[in-house]
């Protein structure tokens, strides 16, 4: 992993699954609510299981309300892709399957199965739903990324035995790389270590028999040239050679299917084969698709973040998931993650030639070095239309989101806004009580209000209206917040409450495009189903807009 993917898996696990959400999910969990610790941990439900026994039988639906009972959103946030790329977003379009908890399934299975969100941008909210699996089902979870009662197969899953996991002692130190060629013993951490140290030094067969698996190298054929794999492209994927052949295995023989499929990107494709005590891997070329097999998850085969973060020390088992500590490390002490927020301290500017204090408690910039007099004319100056500079730059920075600010007013506005991304609405709530300024912009221009498709409308609008933010303010697109909850799959509840508060349809961003428009043009695609209450909520947004127009 690199260094810059390992710094977005760091901000993942700071923020992405809030210890507030954690707390939350497991008491309701404990309380036998799984309605509630969907809505702790910020999942949609449309399940019932009463119309999931009419459909599919008494025996289904007991069977789904005991997969149900153990649900643990938070767990199952925190394993789930991510869209990387500088982004702690959740991987979007994607449907999964929860791993039904029988022996062998079939296109007639009844599971649950998590849709995430269209958009990185989008609330990250999960939408979680019941149906039989089909001829192509989404992408199996096992138990242990979902499932609490499971959670401690994760520690044989990231090839870890009863002394250690790979790569770190027993007590949880960095294995040094020199060690990893002389790992003793036949455990899979021994394993995985002498395998990662074959994969450095590009013996590839040999890296993949070291985990228990007999790989033909032989490059598949591709048409055009633009699609070709290299050797180089087959040792550059870090795929978690000593965890496959056994979830390989499980896999195949749940869906009693010859082999299965591991797609490590667009082009480079796995078919593993069980054959007795040998996993047999060969890639595949264009023209086989064998979509009649079950396709190892990304989870599953992806080198842990956890593992890595953990060697590089950018994290400690105490920052774990405390489902996630308890697998990995049983002996660590038992309690809650550490709460953590945007971490504002002062700062330094660069203001007429000298280095100025600016304080930020809080998330409200405050120039240290200026007397009254001198903020009272340079807020007379910006009135006037006037440039301002320094001190009074970077208070304008972090309320107009054009003005450069400085590296670390950045990085501070950085985290801010990963708290609002992740929906810890408790968290902003805190912030605003403790004098942030509710007029803070993004680098987009987006206030509090656009991205309200992030947080808990029913709580914040009327309190950043009641702070004076205009409910047709415009980011930098010229869009105003109806135009971002239509356009990036804000709910029909929200879009509602934005109409309701006086926001005008008519508005057009610097396309010259209206929320009507979108609304016509677009038709809100996003909620497919015509049947529920969202398409209900659309047709009374339709009629509302339509009567505002």
């Amino acid at each position: 992993m690199t260094g810059a993917e390992l710094t977005v898996w760091q901000r993942v696990r700071r923020y992405a699954v809030p210890p507030r959400m954690i707390a939350e999910c497991a008491d309701r969990r404990r309380a036998g609510d799984w309605r509630g610790a969907c809505a702790a941990g910020r999942v949609d439900t449309d399940v019932d299981l009463a119309d999931v026994g009419r459909r599919f039988g008494s025996a289904t639906a007991e069977r789904i309300a005991a997969e149900l009972a153990g649900f643990a959103p938070d767990l199952l946030r925190w394993h789930l892709p991510r869209a990387l790329g500088g982004r702690t977003s959740l991987a979007t379009a994607l449907v999964f399957t929860l791993a039904p908890r029988v022996d062998v399934v079939d296109q007639d299975t009844v599971a649950l199965q998590v849709e995430l969100p269209k958009t990185v941008d989008g609330s990250q909210r999960l939408r979680l739903t019941v149906a039989p699996l089909g001829k192509a089902p989404g992408p199996e979870l096992p138990g242990h990324l979902w499932h609490a009662d499971e959670a401690a197969g994760l520690r044989a899953a990231y090839g870890g035995d009863a002394q250690r996991l790979p790569f770190l002692t027993p007590d949880g130190a960095p294995v040094p790389f020199d060690g990893f060629a002389t790992a003793h013993g036949d455990g899979a951490p021994a394993r995985a270590e002498r395998s990662a140290n074959l994969l450095t030094a590009e013996h590839l067969v040999d890296a993949w028999r070291e985990a228990g698996l007999e790989l033909d190298d032989t490059l598949p054929a591709f048409r055009y040239s633009h699609y070709k794999v290299t050797r180089e492209q087959v040792l550059g994927h870090r795929l978690h050679l000593v965890a496959l052949a056994p979830a390989v295995r499980v896999l195949a023989r749940r869906h009693a299917a010859e082999g299965v499929v591991l797609n490590a990107d667009w082009r480079l494709r796995f078919l593993f084969t069980p054959d007795g005590d040998t996993m047999r891997v060969r890639m595949l070329g264009e023209d086989e698709r064998r979509s009649e097999l079950p396709v190892l998850a990304e989870p599953c085969y992806r080198v842990p973040p956890d593992l890595e973060l953990l060697y590089r020390g950018l994290i400690a088992p105490a920052d774990l998931h405390p489902l996630v500590r308890a697998a990995l490390f049983p002996a660590a002490p038992d309690g809650p993650v550490a709460a953590r927020g945007p971490a504002f301290a002062p700062v330094r500017v660069r203001c007429r030639g000298q280095w100025h204090r600016i304080d930020n408690a809080g998330g409200r910039l405050v120039p240290l070095d200026h007397t009254p007099e001198e903020v009272q004319r340079e807020q007379a100056l910006k009135a006037l239309g006037g440039k301002v500079a320094g001190c009074f730059a970077a208070q304008q920075g972090w309320t107009d989101g054009r003005t450069r600010l400085p590296r670390a007013l950045q990085d501070q506005r950085r985290e801010l806004m990963q708290t609002i991304l992740h929906g810890d609405t408790p968290a902003l709530l805190a912030l605003l009580d403790a004098g942030l300024d509710p007029h803070v912009r993004d680098g987009r221009g987006s206030t509090l209000l656009h991205l309200l498709r992030c947080l808990d409308h029913e709580v914040l609008l009327p309190r950043l209206l009641a702070a004076g933010l205009p409910i047709d303010v415009r980011d930098h697109r010229k869009r105003t917040p109806l135009h971002v909850a239509v356009g990036w799959v804000g709910t029909p509840a929200l879009v509602l409450a934005l109409l309701e508060a006086g926001a005008d349809p008519k508005a057009e961003d610097d396309n010259g495009t209206s929320v009507s428009d979108l609304v016509e043009y677009k038709g809100m695609e996003y909620y497919e189903d015509e049947s529920g209450e969202n398409h209900r909520d659309l047709k009374l947004i339709a009629k509302y807009i339509e009567e505002r127009t």
